[in-house]
């Protein structure tokens, strides 16, 4: 039980037992006067039932635990936008109520709320405010997430409605971890990357497959071997002056000081 479920199951036990320390003393009651203290204490104590039953099935939606990446935005019939290629969107639903959300060259977090059966709100967003390029998508996909309503997953694919009609539409996140498998040596698997300027770079990494885990990352001429450290979200690797946060297709990095937000690409 998370700690929402547990205040409201805690809310609604204190008013079962409210009730009935009142339904103890209602001899001294008149008869209309205990109809309606009994009538007004079971309204309480089934919108706490109601409110226990909705907050079971938001922490138990499909959305909790996975996470999407912005294929387009369908702003109206004829308008179509699609995100810059270097830069990384993706919306990450936690399974307690909170949501982690990366929009080109800034990222943010806040909390997430499924009404069933398909109602879907944000509360408001805390994001970083750097200054993307001019062709960035950043700051309109941020800004919409107020306007969020509803959702669908139709063929494996989330869309997302807004209040003035328009849809996002996600693919699902593949984890690269998961993909290669445990052990296993690959390639070098190219990231293209956007610093806090906007400007755009390749870094290059290879995870080596040992115990424990090691990435091997190159960025212009500098190479550095990282090993992974505990994490509670998603895989990440240390070394002197650089860190590797990889999370399904998209890795956050601090590269001797300079910080990157990195996609997978094959270009």
């Amino acid at each position: 039980m998370n700690g929402r479920m547990a205040q409201v199951w805690w809310a609604g036990l204190t008013v079962a037992l409210g009730a009935m320390a009142a339904c103890k003393g209602k001899d001294n009651l008149k008869p209309d006067e205990v109809s309606a203290v009994t009538k007004k204490d079971q309204y309480a104590i089934d919108s706490a039932r109601m409110e226990l039953d909705r907050a079971s099935a938001a922490t138990a939606s499909e959305l909790t635990g996975s996470t999407w990446r912005l294929v387009q935005l369908r702003a109206s019939k004829d308008t179509v936008i699609t995100p810059e290629k270097v830069a990384v969107y993706t919306v990450e639903f936690g399974t307690s109520g909170q949501v982690i959300v990366v929009g080109g060259c800034n990222r943010g977090g806040g909390t997430y709320t499924v009404t069933p059966p398909k109602g879907l709100s944000f509360g408001p967003l805390a994001t970083t405010r750097a200054m993307c390029p001019p062709e960035s998508m950043s700051a309109r996909f941020l800004g919409d997430f107020a306007q969020m309503r509803a959702y669908e997953i139709v063929a494996g694919m989330l869309y997302i409605s807004l209040a003035n009609g328009a849809i996002y539409q996600f693919a699902p996140e593949i984890d690269i971890a998961r993909e290669r498998g445990v052990g296993d040596e690959e390639p070098e698997i190219i990231f293209a990357c956007l610093d806090s300027a906007g400007t755009s770079s390749r870094l290059f990494a290879r995870f080596q497959g040992t115990q424990p885990d090691q990435v091997s990352i190159r960025r212009a001429k500098k190479t550095v071997v990282a090993t992974q450290v505990q994490s509670g979200s998603g895989v990440k690797y240390e070394a002197k002056d650089v860190v590797f946060w990889n999370k399904g297709r998209d890795a956050m990095v601090s590269w001797f000081g300079t910080h990157l937000n990195c996609s997978t690409t094959k270009e």
